[in-house]
């Protein structure tokens, strides 16, 4: 069954966050980062059936705004986000399916707001902190951030490709591999 989901904004620190609304039922956040709230439309349609399923276009995304672009949006910030939305349908409790950069926004909402995090069900968090080659790793994704920022979504697409694709840990000399590639690739 395919509706139209309501559309809403919420006013948040530093900007203003874009949500839709679908069904009814107990309350579930569907997020993903960096993607808007569009690329979860599918799914959120699917959950809808049986919840209120709520997509959102992250801090300065999509239709959402910023008031400062170069301020970086953390997980915390997503965090009281997504916090700011639950208070605008009413409080209480949502469970959270995030993907991507979503599941580690959905992870700060749980510690930053226990009382309104229910089930959490974090897919795929990109959280290279807690690897072995974490410093390698950290600074492939300076050097994707840092081509997002001067060159755009393409060259950023690029460089993380280059990642992603890799195979095993990032070792100096893979580092090194990537580096280069990425170099190709903007």
């Amino acid at each position: 069954m395919s509706t139209q989901p309501s559309q809403h904004y919420v006013d948040v620190p530093g900007g203003r966050v874009y949500y839709e609304v679908r069904g009814s039922g107990p309350l579930l956040l569907v997020i993903g980062q960096p993607m808007t709230s569009g690329g979860l439309a599918s799914l959120a349609e699917v959950l809808a059936e049986e919840h209120t399923a709520v997509t959102y276009d992250p801090h300065g995304l999509g239709e959402s705004t910023v008031e400062d672009p170069s301020l970086a949006v953390t997980p915390e910030v997503e965090a009281d986000d997504l916090a700011a939305i639950v208070d605008a349908l009413g409080g209480g409790t949502a469970d959270l399916f995030g993907t991507s950069g979503g599941a580690v926004a959905a992870l700060a909402f749980a510690v930053r707001h226990p009382k309104k995090a229910g089930a959490v069900i974090a897919h795929e968090p990109p959280l290279a902190e807690l690897l072995p080659d974490a410093q390698p790793i950290r600074t492939v994704v300076d050097n994707v951030e840092n081509a997002y920022r001067e060159y755009g979504t393409g060259a950023a697409w690029g460089k993380f490709v280059s990642l992603v694709i890799h195979d095993g840990l990032v070792t100096e000399e893979g580092l090194t591999r990537l580096l280069a590639a990425s170099r190709r690739g903007s």
